[in-house]
């Protein structure tokens, strides 16, 4: 079988393997980790974010089924409008959704909150 080089550190090595991109076993790894951090750090900012509008949603549910409160609470607590996981169908409305939360916007700048 002809040389191939590993595809992280670029060294040239006879494959045991036909299918064998890496020379060793740890480089396969290492380049493994490199791309699931530069993947991680990518989506890092909007993670936070919408980890924080959970938690936010969370906390104000609590135990209750559903909640009304108004855009300018959500925003004094931190919530960020601009992010959000899904959209969800319902009653004819159309929902914002934040993992397992909804919000529907309702009349005078208030919102449902309830868990979808």
């Amino acid at each position: 079988m002809d040389q191939i080089q590993d595809k992280l550190t670029g060294e040239p090595f006879t494959p045991a393997r036909s299918d064998q991109k890496f020379a060793t076993r740890e480089n396969q790894i290492r380049y493994n980790n490199l791309k699931a951090r530069k993947k991680r750090r990518a989506k890092a900012e909007i993670d936070r974010t919408l980890d924080a509008n959970r938690n936010i949603l969370k906390r104000l549910l609590e135990e209750q089924k559903e909640v009304v409160k108004s855009r300018d609470y959500l925003l004094g607590a931190g919530f960020h409008f601009g992010i959000s996981t899904h959209k969800i169908e319902k009653n004819g409305k159309t929902w914002s959704c934040v993992y397992e939360y909804a919000l529907m916007p309702l009349k005078d700048n208030r919102l449902l909150i309830t868990k979808a």
